[in-house]
Parts: structure tokens; sequence; C-alpha cells
């Protein structure tokens, strides 16, 4: 097996049956697997996919475990030479994803990689992010989710972040073996920027390839609803983020 994705869903049945539509040519690839984990929905996702998606193997856990739990169980099936995660709010295609492999494999010195990510009006999204310490989240939700989002200089060329959020993430799989798993202490955030931690702790880079584009619906749930039950696990993470690693800007 060349590539596997692992999507992730939790009661979003119809941005999950998007998502995979747009996979369908690499859904029928014989070289690549999709996986789909379920984090306890109700709303009959996994019968819909099962009766229009055969191919894709799927993962039902009884309860919500959290996004680092929920991805890790995905990794732990998957068996690509290359890994990737993708929220089940994006729109991809085989190219970008083969391109994305190919990339790594000709670039042996990066861990991880990941590409333009833009809404579907075509702004691009701020997925290439630099340490999110105190000062960073408390002026996210002092400006508002659309102007953390929205990218007002736009990078022409790869580049290297401090992180790169974890909407669509692809690395080899002896990177995942040596940096992995992502840790399940943190449920929704920011266990993206803790992974891109871990692989350069293995002396591996983190590359933004803005030549290649995924449409992401993003949604930033926790910056608009900062008390939500979402915010509140957000919050915890943080905090268990900042104590991990003993520094907090």
């Amino acid at each position: 097996m060349y590539i596997s994705v692992v999507i992730l869903t939790c009661n979003q049945q119809a941005l999950t049956m998007r998502c995979l539509g747009s996979l369908a040519s690499l859904i029928a690839d014989d070289e690549c697997e999709v996986i789909l984990v379920d984090n306890g929905s109700t709303d009959g996702t996994i019968d819909m996919v099962h009766l229009r998606f055969p191919k894709v193997k799927t993962i039902a856990l009884p309860e919500n475990r959290g996004v680092a739990a929920g991805r890790n169980v995905g990794l732990g099936a998957a068996s690509g030479e290359y890994l990737m995660i993708l929220d089940n709010d994006t729109v991809a295609d085989r190219h970008t994803i083969f391109a994305l492999a190919d990339y790594l494999r000709r670039h042996p010195e990066v861990g991880l990689v990941a590409p333009k990510l833009v809404n579907p009006q075509g702004e691009v999204q701020t997925s290439y992010k630099r340490f999110p310490g105190l000062g960073v989240k408390i002026g996210n939700i002092m400006r508002g989710a659309r102007h953390t989002s929205v990218s007002r200089k736009i990078p022409m060329r790869e580049m290297e972040p401090f992180y790169l959020i974890g909407a669509a993430q692809m690395f080899p799989r002896d990177v995942y073996q040596m940096a992995g798993p992502l840790d399940e202490n943190i449920f929704y955030g920011p266990e993206d920027a803790d992974f891109c931690m871990s692989v350069r702790s293995v002396w591996k880079r983190i590359v933004y390839l803005p030549s290649l584009t995924i449409v992401h619906d993003w949604q930033r749930a926790t910056t608009r609803r900062v008390l939500s039950p979402a915010g509140r696990r957000h919050i915890a993470g943080l905090l268990y983020f900042y104590a991990k690693h003993r520094r907090l800007f």
C-alpha cells in the first residue's frame, strides 16, 4: 500500500460524504486506502459509507474519544508507506494527495508536509502557524475567528512554520513510528502543534507547500464559542500542552 488517508468524523454525515466523494478516484485506486474513524456518531454515518463507498475501511468507536485518540486508531490500522490525516470538512483530490507523497519521497529530510488550504470562496487559511502561546490564543479570541483564519500575507513558496494544522497533513510511516503517536491527553487541539514538535524532535523538517491546494470548509468553533464544551476541552488541551513543554509563549 502506497498511501493511507485517515479521516475522522463525529455526527457530520453530510460533510463526510462530500469529503469521500471528492476522494472517489483515490478510493478506487488499489495503491491507496481510505480509513474512516467514526468517533461515536449517532447519525447513521457508518451505514451510509458502507452503502455508497464499500471500499472505505470503517472503524466505529463507541464514544467520542477525541481527535488525537481517534486519529491514532486510524493510523494504527493503516498500512501505507505514506500516512495522511484529513479533516472531514475538506474537499481533496487524487492528484494533490499523490503529489504530497511524491514530495516526501524526493525529500527524505522532510518529516511532515501540508498543502495550502482554501475555503470554498477561495480565501487562503492561515494553516501555517507559530507557537500557539497564551498571547497568540488570547489575541485570536479578541480579533475573532475570521480575522485569525484568513491569511493576509499568502506565502508563494514553500516554507517551514512552527507547525501546520492537522486538517491535512502527510508524513511517512517511519516518521509516525518514531515521533508518534499523537498525544491522547489532548482531546481537541493543540495535538497538531504537539505532533509537529515531536516530528522535529526526530530531526525532520516541517514543510508547507502552497503549490498544492485542498479545500477546507473550516469552522473555528473554539474561537467563536470559547466556553462551549469543545472550547473548554480546547482550553484544557492548551494548559496540558503548556505544562508538557514548559512554555507559555
